[in-house]
């Protein structure tokens, strides 16, 4: 366990490096979520924001280990290199949970500041959540790429990949239509947002879980 905790706090001390750019870029987001909450709700939108700028950079931290060549350096201590693998995944999952936390909590107090209070904040919750899930989906397909090829060589396949996938659950849901017409109608949409959390949690677990498999496996068959 303190070995995860000194690889977490490895990749914190990288983005200590940068805390003027993050403190400035969060300020900026703020003004801007004030401003378009004069105008309209935009509590879902200013959460989302704040975690696609922010939970995403954490891949950030997969360049400067390249740069620094620190897994090498890494391997010659006493850790292991499921520790690393799972110490990326922690660091990732952390960054954005913290992320859209943050988001949620800013937007929120803003839009009730400026507007009296969040409208449809259930649904909007939700919809927050099914966003999460998505930027999990996301980053869980870039990282197993990151490991196979690095980050400059991995950079086109970890946009191919994500977007191959998406594009065949997106055939495999318009087939499943097709073959069951009856179902599209049958759908209740309502139901399914309220259910939503759950099979978020869900696909989350599975995304990490079968991403963190892959990347474990690439990285046992690196040599340096």
């Amino acid at each position: 366990m303190n070995t995860i905790k000194g690889l977490l706090l490895k990749d914190l001390y990288v983005f200590k490096n940068f805390k003027g750019n993050i403190i400035f870029s969060a300020i900026m987001f703020v003004f801007l979520i004030f401003f378009g909450s004069v105008k309209d709700d935009i509590f879902t939108v200013g959460s989302i924001v704040f975690l696609i700028f922010f939970g995403m950079n954490s891949i950030s931290s997969f360049s400067y280990d390249e740069n620094a060549d620190s897994d090498k350096y890494l391997l010659s201590l006493p850790i292991t290199r499921k520790d690393i693998v799972l110490s990326k995944y922690l660091f990732v999952f952390l960054n954005s949970f913290i992320s859209i936390l943050v988001g949620i909590i800013v937007s929120f107090t803003i839009t009730v500041l400026v507007r009296g209070k969040v409208y449809n904040l259930g649904d909007s919750l939700r919809i927050c959540f099914i966003a999460f899930t998505s930027v999990s989906f996301l980053m869980c397909s870039n990282i197993p790429c990151i490991y196979k090829w690095g980050v400059e060589k991995g950079r086109m396949q970890s946009v191919i990949i994500p977007a191959l996938l998406v594009f065949l659950l997106s055939m495999l849901g318009t087939l499943v239509l097709v073959l069951f017409p009856d179902l599209y109608f049958n759908l209740d949409l309502k139901y399914l947002l309220k259910i939503s959390p759950y099979i978020c949690i869900v696909l989350n677990i599975l995304f990490y879980v079968i991403s963190y498999l892959i990347s474990y496996k690439i990285f046992l068959k690196k040599s340096f």
